[in-house]
Parts: structure tokens; C-alpha cells; sequence
């Protein structure tokens, strides 16, 4: 094993100014119903477009003042179902992944990105990128990025489409694991991951489209991404989905970012000392954010900080660690610390 550059402890420190692009670059996804039984006609799908509805709900929240409790709860706002001629969620959308990756777009120390350079090859020629890349593609094949339109479907079928050669790789979502990377066994995965990895290892043209498919039934409700809305006004609408543009006009969608979030969630290296069935994979994230859990998982002498600055001075970190580290350059972002 070749030896980490040695650098001194002040040159490896973060920079105050720092960040990197990202290197997996989804596009927003459009929505569209049709028929299981219509998935190789493309005229057979329409787009799924939004309605608004008014319901009069209960106050259920904890916390509610007793007077309040026989009010009712007035809900105004956007919603997207299949028709009832239609049983099957279509989800289309591109990816594309890039190289480059020790590169930063800017910065205000110059022997940090010599430093940065001189680790990430030896990582690059002793590890390779295959093991990342494997992660990305299994997220790809299970769907993750379908998320709550994922559960209660009883069949999810996902296209991954070359854009180069126009290759298609099929898969079953179901036969792909969303908690485990490591034990995964498939010769189109490899294939997939080996393109991946050149990308970014040789920042050679890679752009996927993605088609996928998931059999909901009849009628039945589907997800957009939800707008966020600051202090909407009193007594009007206060949920708000997602739409894209169109030829057609506009159609339910899903944000990129959570397209990309789907993704980049491979980071099964964290510790908990939470008591799980199974340890669930999170979205790489410089601290292990999770907000949806009101947790941060990577607070403690294993944040992206931490490890980056022990690696640049030459400290082992596992090859976990270094993973989890280059995950972050490839996901991109601001990074600058305080000098």
C-alpha cells in the first residue's frame, strides 16, 4: 500500500473558501398514467396533472387547546392522482455523471488542492471508483427515487437507457435491496457501475435516461415533489406540488434534488447506537444530516470535516471513511471553513 502524502497539519485544515460542483446531475422528473400492459407504446401515457382539493378535517396535532378540538381543520391544496382508466405511475427523467472530482471550482489556498490531488490519486489507483459507482447504480435499479410513490406498489419495473449507444439495461426494483450494498450479485449492475466509474474517473460523457415504471392501481394517489411555502396567507391554499413544462403543457414532477438525494443515499458506514432491525443507508451529507429524523449522524470525530483534514495529514482512515469522503466531493457543494 503505497504511503499518504505527508503535509503539515495547518496546510490539510479546510479552507474558508471552498466548493466543489456536483458530479451526478439528475433532472427534474415528469409524471405520467397509463397501463402496465402499455409500457413499450409511448403514445399510450398522458401527463399527470394537478388539481386542487378543500377538505374539512379534524385537529389532530398534539397539543391542541380544547376549545379548538371540535373545530375543523379547513385543507386547501394541490393533489395528483392516476385516472380510473389508468393503473400504472410513469416516472421519466436523465441523469448524467461527471469527473473532475478532486477538482475544486474554487478556493483560496492553493496547496490545499495540491494536497487534495496527490491523496485522491492514490485512492483513485489503490480503490478505484467501482465500489461508489456500484452503490449509485444500485439506487438506480431499486427505485429509491421513486420514494413515497415506491411503497404500496405491487409491481416497479426501471429502464436505464444509454443515451450514448441507446443500451438498455432492465431491472426489477423489488430484487434490489434499499439497506444493504455490499452482498449485491448482478451482472447488468456491474455494467452500469464499470460506465459509472469511468466517468468519473476519466470524466468521459455519461448521460442515462431513466423510465420506470410502478404499478399502483386505479385511481390511485401519487406523489410530486411539495413546493415549500413561507408563511403562506391565512385562509388560502397552503399546499403547493410540483409541476415541469412540457410540450403538452404542465404535469406533476419530482425536484432533482430529491432525485439526487435518492442517489446519493449509500452512506452505511455511519455509526448509531440506535436499536434497528436494519441499519438504514442515509444521503451522504458532510455531517450525516437526516432531518426527517431530527438526527445528525455524524457529529462526533467522523464528519466529513474531521476526516478530510486527518486524511490530508496523513492519518490512516479506513477505506469507509475514504469513501465517505470522496461520496461528499462528489456530491458537491460549499464547503469553506473558518480560518
Amino acid at each position: 500500500m503505497a504511503k499518504q502524502p505527508k503535509v503539515k497539519k495547518e496546510a490539510a485544515a479546510v479552507p474558508s473558501v471552498l466548493a466543489f460542483n456536483r458530479k451526478i446531475e439528475p433532472s427534474d422528473a415528469l409524471l405520467q398514467s397509463g397501463l402496465w400492459s402499455k409500457q413499450d407504446d409511448s403514445t399510450a401515457w398522458q401527463n399527470i396533472e394537478l388539481h386542487e382539493k378543500r377538505n374539512r378535517a379534524t385537529k389532530s396535532q398534539y397539543g391542541v387547546d380544547d376549545k379548538e378540538k371540535i373545530d375543523p381543520n379547513l385543507v386547501w391544496g394541490d393533489d395528483a392522482r392516476l385516472p380510473f382508466d389508468a393503473d400504472t405511475l410513469k416516472v421519466l427523467f436523465t441523469i448524467k455523471f461527471l469527473g473532475n472530482i478532486a477538482e475544486p471550482t474554487t478556493h483560496n489556498r492553493p496547496e490545499f488542492e495540491q494536497n487534495l490531488k496527490a491523496v485522491f490519486e492514490t485512492y483513485q489507483s489503490e480503490t478505484g471508483f467501482l465500489p461508489l459507482a456500484k452503490r449509485y447504480a444500485q439506487n438506480l435499479a431499486n427505485a429509491r427515487f421513486l420514494w413515497r410513490n415506491r411503497l404500496g406498489a405491487e409491481d416497479i419495473i426501471v429502464q436505464i437507457k444509454n443515451k450514448e449507444d441507446n443500451h438498455i439495461w432492465t431491472f426489477d426494483a423489488y430484487q434490489f435491496d434499499l439497506y444493504n450494498f455490499d452482498s449485491t450479485q448482478d451482472k447488468q449492475i456491474d455494467e452500469l457501475a464499470a460506465l459509472i466509474a469511468k466517468s468519473f474517473s476519466e470524466g468521459s460523457y455519461l448521460l442515462l435516461e431513466v423510465t420506470t415504471f410502478a404499478k399502483l392501481g386505479e385511481g390511485q394517489h401519487v406523489f410530486p415533489s411539495q413546493e415549500m411555502v413561507m408563511d403562506p396567507p391565512k385562509g388560502q391554499k397552503s399546499k403547493f406540488l410540483y409541476q415541469v413544462k412540457t410540450p403538452h403543457g404542465l404535469a406533476a414532477g419530482i425536484h432533482s434534488e430529491k432525485i439526487g438525494n435518492a442517489i446519493r443515499t449509500i452512506d452505511t458506514w455511519y455509526e448509531t447506537i440506535e436499536i434497528l432491525t436494519k441499519k438504514p443507508a442515509i444521503a451522504v451529507e458532510p455531517y450525516g444530516s437526516v432531518p426527517t429524523r431530527g438526527a445528525a449522524y455524524r457529529i462526533n470525530k467522523t464528519d466529513f470535516y474531521t476526516l478530510l483534514t486527518q486524511w490530508l495529514a496523513g492519518e490512516d482512515i479506513n477505506k469507509d471513511d475514504q469513501h465517505f469522503v470522496v461520496a461528499n466531493l462528489i456530491r458537491g457543494g460549499v464547503f469553506g471553513g473558518n480560518d
